[in-house]
């Protein structure tokens, strides 16, 4: 009888805890976003949108978001962080929205890449894309050479036309010598 019990208790303790940890409560949140802009230039400022979204079924907490850029590095920072006023409760399947400007460094670190969002300094993150536009290195820049080249060509081709020209004159107006026979010797 004893082995009776004792098998429909583990039984009901099984079926019980197979039951509680399908109904536990996860906080789980997706984060959304994009640009004002397609494409960014070096020195250009810009807005990303955010969204944080509840899809869990316990309310998520949001008191800090922090946002890497592409260019960013330990020298030099290039992080935000976006502190909350106050906590922010976002109910499940609710949402938060927010916005962060930024602006393009000219120094030579605007790299295309993602922006990397951590939530609360979770542990895990979320990515949003940002395209920076890289300058192209210019044919042009070295143009005052490729113009003094092409000024000493003209000059040429046209000192060689006046050459010609000359010539072509010269030979036209000179006098016509003739040819007279010799006086035969007898």
């Amino acid at each position: 009888m004893e082995k009776k019990i004792l098998m429909m208790l583990t039984v009901a303790a099984l079926i019980a805890l197979a039951s509680i940890s399908s109904t536990w409560a996860y906080v789980s949140f997706s984060i959304y976003g994009y640009t004002d802009k397609p494409q960014y230039r070096p020195g250009e400022t810009g807005t990303l949108k955010i969204w944080v979204y509840n899809d869990g079924t316990e309310d998520l907490i949001l008191k800090n978001m922090t946002l890497i850029y592409p260019w960013h590095h330990i020298m030099w920072g290039a992080n935000e962080t976006l502190v909350l006023s106050a906590a922010k409760v976002i109910p499940p399947k609710d949402n938060y929205n927010t916005t962060a400007q930024f602006t393009i460094p000219t120094d030579g670190r605007p790299t295309a890449g993602n922006v990397k969002i951590y939530v609360n300094e979770r542990t895990d993150y979320r990515y949003l894309t940002l395209n920076v536009d890289n300058p192209p290195v210019y044919a042009f820049e070295n143009m005052n050479n490729l113009i003094t080249l092409f000024s000493a060509l003209v000059i040429i081709t046209l000192i060689g036309i006046i050459g010609i020209v000359f010539t072509i004159y010269l030979t036209a107006r000179r006098p016509k010598m003739v040819w007279a026979e010799e006086p035969k010797q007898q």
